[in-house]
């Protein structure tokens, strides 16, 4: 994330030492991808340790070529090590934390062996010939795309399952666990005791998706979901469209000096006592705040009657489309609680986006807006809407005090099509461009809260699930497959189950918080809280002491001088 301008007040920071900070401030560039080549390699054995995504072509060439990146992040020195002994090549991937995406390219001799391991399974490719991709997407999901040729030995894989298109349409699909199948080359052994193994034989390319208004945008624009997109879904650019690039720190010469300009990190700081209530009058010496363990000088401090740039998101997809009136009924309510001055905008979704109202204060007007809901038709694609409001709706107030209110039940159709590869049905509807692990990096690298309000009238949330509220200063939950259930009968309650740790994953990255509705009609009820707490919210900036913009994740860390007082705020920014 760059680090937002200061908005609050203009001033620069003239060094009259270019050298040293040329040396000193900017002797690290960011670089999104790393490669090496490995010459006079006559059938080597490549070893490859913790990669999430390996794609392997041969050539006719005594010589590997290996390229490393990292989904949405700037690549490390020690995120990836190459070893080299004779006709051996060990490659090493260190994520350093879990979600943080690790994606290798190689091109190597037609008579290459490549050992492939992470997650415990294990994977030997001998001859790889075509195109093969291995992804491993959860520590319990493997997923294969080979040729038609391939042999593919799972006899070490219980759970595997292959998919065949077939010449008059469709999939066949169909069980290949502790058996082989096919001639080769290539030649495909993979050893999963507990994983399951999808292999797509053919390497089938999905179907030409039609670009959303939301994706398409998300795109164009800067920072770490447009990046993301724009590898991707790189269809969504048209040729010679012009996109923001990733910022990053810049100089300007003037008069013989650097110019260094000067970033606010801005952070909305919720305080209350320990049973929720607001703590009204703290002035900036009654907060503490340190990134990456060291303390920070507050430039700039907010109390809590500023005003909210507001985004109401609302999901209309499924259910939830035959209950328009409620929604605008609830809708309309939330314009009450809220503050006079602040500003709202209102977007609506299910496939695609619609910007039923941008940013206004005018409350005859948005209540005009909300009447004029419809209810559209198309399945749900949650992440590209709230990626489309972090990063299009709210784009022209970074800095300010921005927040995210989104009704939705999260089951994006992305989540169920990767639930059903996983139990061995056919994939459903696509859903959103973005990933949610790329949605995640998003929500990270804004400055706005989000509040998720999880409504699913149809199917409450499984009795067995415990979601706290947003907690202080700690990493958003990670999301992780069952591994004892039957992946064949995943059930609703296991979509709603995941779709609510992310909902709440979300929160958290924000420093906002996850509230559930069992029915519509409690929204009324949920917005008060809500505007409750957005009332129990400081605005606190800095200009961070580490200059370095690396591209790394700085951890924040804010506390109260005062024990008693329960502090919330996200977990951290990217340092760009």
């Amino acid at each position: 994330m760059r680090l937002a301008p200061n908005v609050y007040r203009s001033f620069s920071i003239i060094l009259s030492t270019a050298l040293f900070l040329t040396n000193n401030l900017f002797g690290h560039s960011q670089s999104s991808a790393r490669e090496w080549n490995f010459p006079n390699q006559h059938n080597p054995l490549i070893a490859i340790w913790n990669a999430s995504s390996v794609t392997i072509s041969s050539w006719e060439k005594d010589e590997v070529s290996i390229r490393a990146e990292v989904l949405s992040s700037v690549i490390k020195p020690d995120d990836v090590t190459v070893k080299r002994d004779n006709h051996r090549l060990e490659v090493s991937c260190s994520p350093g934390k879990q979600g943080r995406r690790i994606l290798l390219t190689l091109h190597v001799p037609a008579k290459s062996v490549l050992d492939i391991s992470a997650d415990g399974s294990a994977i030997r490719i001998t001859e790889p010939g075509e195109r093969i991709s291995v992804d491993f997407t959860f520590k319990t999901f493997v997923r294969l795309n080979v040729p038609t040729t391939a042999e593919l030995d799972m006899k070490a894989a219980p759970k595997a399952v292959a998919r065949r298109q077939q010449p008059q349409g469709g999939f066949e699909q169909f069980e290949i666990g502790n058996s082989r199948m096919g001639t080769g080359p290539p030649f495909v052994k993979v050893a999963a005791a507990k994983s399951v193994v999808s292999a797509t034989i053919g390497g089938v390319e999905p179907l030409p998706r039609k670009a959303t208004f939301a994706a398409t945008t998300i795109a164009r624009r800067g920072g770490l979901m447009g990046e993301a997109l724009r590898k991707s879904a790189p269809q969504l650019i048209q040729s010679g469209a012009r996109f923001e690039p990733i910022p990053a720190a810049r100089t300007t010469s003037e008069e013989g000096a650097v110019k260094l300009e000067t970033y606010l990190v801005n952070l909305n700081v919720s305080a209350t006592d320990k049973a929720g209530k607001a703590m009204p009058g703290l002035t900036k010496n009654d907060f503490i705040v340190e990134e990456d363990g060291v303390p920070q000088k507050i430039s700039f401090f907010s109390p809590q009657q500023s005003p909210f740039n507001l985004v109401l998101l609302i999901d209309l997809s499924t259910s939830m489309r035959d209950e328009i009136d409620l929604i605008k009924e609830t809708a309309a309510h939330f314009l009450n609680v809220i503050g006079a001055l602040d500003s709202v905008a209102l977007v609506t979704f299910s496939t695609d986006v619609i910007v039923v109202s941008t940013l206004t204060k005018d409350r005859e007007e948005l209540g005009d807006s909300i009447q004029s809901i419809m209810a559209p038709v198309g399945g749900t694609a949650f992440y590209d809407a709230l990626g489309f409001t972090l990063a299009e709706t709210l784009r022209n107030v970074k800095g300010q005090r921005n927040a995210v209110i989104a009704i939705t039940d999260g089951e994006d159709n992305a989540l169920q099509s990767q639930l059903a590869l996983q139990s061995g049905r056919a994939s459903i509807a696509a859903g959103s461009f973005l990933t949610f692990d790329e949605l995640h990096e998003g929500v990270k690298e804004a400055d706005a809260l989000v509040y998720p309000i999880h409504l699913n009238p149809s199917a409450p949330p499984p009795p067995n699930l415990v979601i706290m509220n947003g907690s202080p200063n700690l990493p958003a939950p990670k999301v992780q497959i069952q591994t004892n259930v039957d992946m064949r009968k995943l059930s609703t309650s296991t979509l709603t189950e995941m779709a609510i740790k992310q909902l709440h994953g979300l929160a958290d990255a924000s420093g906002g918080t996850f509230y559930h509705a069992n029915r519509i009609e409690d929204l009324k009820g949920v917005f008060e809280k809500i505007a409750a707490e957005m009332r129990t919210v400081y605005s606190i900036a800095y200009t961070p002491a580490n200059l370095r913009f690396d591209g790394s994740f700085r951890r924040i860390r804010v506390r109260a001088s005062n024990p008693d007082v329960v502090v919330r705020t996200r977990p951290g920014y990217y340092g760009r």
